[in-house]
């Protein structure tokens, strides 16, 4: 496969998705290892370390970061979305 500069461009929106769901990953999985046992097992499995549908007490600074970590992944997912429209829109002639 011919490497295009339209390819290299889109690999970008694929660094940025991957990228900012790595970096997600590791700051709840560095969270988590903190909270006290109690409070651990009462998380679901990883990656995503899922909430009781009631965070018990302790537990609220997690589900904050947790909402805003999730909050900042789709944020730069909307990025890469908007990158990816932009490398379709160069590819289909606007330059011409």
């Amino acid at each position: 496969m011919q490497m295009t500069p339209q390819w290299s461009l889109m690999m970008v929106a694929v660094f940025l998705v991957v990228g900012v769901s790595n970096w997600r990953r590791r700051r709840l999985k560095r969270a988590a290892r903190d909270l006290p046992t109690r409070l651990f097992r009462q998380l679901g499995p990883e990656p995503e370390f899922d909430l009781p549908e009631s965070p018990p007490e302790g537990l609220e600074d997690f589900a904050a970061l947790q909402k805003r970590s999730l909050r900042v992944q789709h944020w730069v997912w909307g990025l890469a979305l908007l990158w990816l429209v932009y490398v379709i829109y160069l590819a289909m002639g606007a330059t011409q």
